[in-house]
């Protein structure tokens, strides 16, 4: 079962209203009773309806203003008006269907062809949503055919609607409108009741065939000159949209002509305007489809320019964490293969000092005791030899003191946490690179009396090692290592100088990234600052670096006094 059709009735007049709503009622509607024009216009912001029926006559907002502010707003234009009122002059009828009444109806009018007229309004509204050519000129002329056998009333109306300003096409037979309705396209037809062949009505019924399947429905206006409620009854039942007498002024015909085809205009603007904001919802809907597939485009390639950037970082920590451990596995080997050597040179260094010494007093006593006995020469000889084994014994006592450096040096390489000896530390690694300064690099230290540091041995010792075997490569020819400990703000501060070649200001900022050298392929892996940076880093310190290119450079290592494991 369809939906039934609401009907907003606006009408200050009590007895009125409730005769046109139990009327209204009984014909199947629902109807919405209010007494002003605000009380209209606050209801239908409530709820549309589909047809209003209001009084001319009203307290405020009169009926012809609330005609017009109804077809104001897109959203409310569409609604079909009829105006009713108590004075039936022509001026007033006039008056009404130019406010934008779709139909005028004097409340005298008897009840039954108010109700066809009802039907007829709803009945149009019902092509609201047809499509309607888009292409079609929004300003245009009303193109009106009339259908009339009388020639003289023909011209006449004719000359009328022309001067109105549509564009008008004569016949002077039902069927010779119908042929010509089927190639042409028309706003409205304007027919006689009463024609030889096929009549008026004939024609009505025929053309509502032709408009139940039509985009933008005819309006039909039927004529006459015998004016009588049967006349108006069965015009309207065969589907004509209003019924005008041959007798009526041309002033209220024009009138009512232009109500029927404003309406139908009202329409066809009307389904211009949705199918343009249709468009334009499309054209939205696709822009942000577009949008967000490019967003979403974006997003997956920030994703994975993201997780690249992820990759890459993390396998450069994994090649520097590979690297810093064989660098490890390095010094921990050195470590035992340093100590396994002191080892084993110390048990037979031991065994020729004590025999040196031995022999060295041995000499020197048979020279006291047959100094008087044997010849200068021979006792030359004896002085020479004692002198000689004196040499080995300093020899030997050299070879004790690498010894007891290397010792120092395996037992620095320990990972354990504890206190050194940093003056210790940094002699331990100097012996290691002596065969690389031997009669080129001189070396400077400058001690504290006290180099008593709590740290990680091992790693602190990869750091010395690092730091000064850059020191000892950045000078090419001869020069100058100077090496200091001092204390300052809390920290032990370890400087390394040296007189070399300098770094370049661009280089000095990405010294401590991983696998950057500027030494040549083959003698250098790029990670040996980068190493000591998380080491001290790692003990809480930090290392400074300042640099001049060609006067050298300046490493300082600071860590704090206060060290704590962990």
């Amino acid at each position: 079962m369809s939906e039934k059709k609401q009907i907003l009735i606006v009408e200050d007049s009590v007895t009125q209203a409730l005769k046109l709503q139990l009327v209204l009622e009984q014909e199947g509607f629902e109807t919405v009773c209010v007494t002003t024009g605000e009380e209209a216009l606050e209801q239908i912001n409530r709820q549309l309806p589909n047809l209003v029926i209001v009084d001319y006559h009203l307290p405020g907002i009169q009926g012809d203003e609330l005609c017009r502010q109804i077809h104001m707003d897109i959203t409310t234009r569409g609604i079909p008006l009829m105006m009713l009122t108590s004075d039936e002059t022509s001026a007033a009828q006039l008056h009404g269907l130019e406010s934008g009444a779709d139909d005028f109806v004097a409340k005298s009018e008897d009840l039954e062809i108010l109700l066809l007229r009802v039907h007829n309004l709803l009945r149009k509204s019902r092509h609201e949503s047809a499509t309607v050519e888009v292409g079609r000129s929004l300003f245009r002329r009303a193109r009106v055919l009339i259908i009339d056998d009388s020639n003289t009333y023909r011209q006449s109306l004719a000359q009328e609607l022309t001067d109105e300003g549509c564009e008008v096409t004569q016949v002077t037979s039902g069927t010779a409108g119908l042929a010509l309705l089927a190639h042409n396209d028309f706003d409205c037809v304007m027919v006689d009741m009463v024609m030889p062949g096929m009549d008026g009505i004939a024609v009505c019924k025929e053309l509502s065939l032709l408009r139940a399947d039509a985009d933008a429905p005819l309006v039909v206006l039927m004529l006459s000159a015998y004016e009588s409620k049967e006349n108006v009854t069965r015009a309207l039942e065969a589907g004509a949209d209003d019924f005008v007498g041959k007798s009526t002024e041309m002033s209220l015909l024009r009138a009512r002509l232009r109500a029927l085809l404003r309406r139908k205009f009202l329409l066809e603007q009307n389904q211009r305007i949705m199918d343009e904001i249709r468009l334009r919802e499309m054209e939205t809907l696709r822009a942000k489809a577009e949008k967000e597939a490019a967003e979403a485009r974006a997003a997956l390639a920030e994703g994975l320019e993201r997780a690249n950037r992820d990759l890459e970082e993390a396998n450069s920590k994994l090649r520097e964490t590979q690297v810093h451990l064989i660098q490890s596995e390095k010094m921990a080997s050195l470590g035992q293969l340093v100590a396994g050597i002191a080892h084993e040179i110390n048990n037979p260094l031991s065994f020729a000092l004590s025999n040196v010494f031995t022999i060295e007093g041995w000499l020197a006593k048979v020279r006291g005791e047959t100094q008087d006995q044997i010849s200068e020469e021979h006792s030359a000889r004896l002085e020479k030899a004692r002198q000689r084994i004196i040499d080995t014994g300093q020899g030997l006592e050299r070879v004790r003191e690498l010894v007891v450096k290397l010792r120092t040096f395996s037992r620095l390489d320990e990972g354990e946490f504890k206190t050194i000896d940093i003056r210790e530390a940094i002699e331990s690694v100097l012996l290691f690179l002596r065969h690389k300064m031997t009669d080129r690099v001189e070396v400077v230290c400058d001690f504290l009396a006290e180099n008593r540091l709590a740290c990680y041995a091992g790693q602190l010792n990869q750091v010395l090692m690092n730091v000064i075997a850059n020191a000892v490569d950045a000078i090419e020819a001869k020069g100058t290592i100077t090496v200091r400990t001092s204390t300052a703000d809390g920290m032990f501060v370890i400087s390394v100088t040296d007189s070399g070649c300098g770094i370049a200001q661009e280089h000095l900022e990405r010294i401590f990234d991983p696998f950057f050298t500027t030494k040549p392929i083959g003698q250098g892996t790029g990670l040996g600052l980068s190493i000591s940076y998380g080491i001290i880093k790692s003990h809480k310190g930090r290392i400074d670096v300042f640099s001049t290119m060609g006067k050298g450079t300046e490493v300082r290592i600071l860590i704090p006094l206060d060290l704590k494991e962990g």
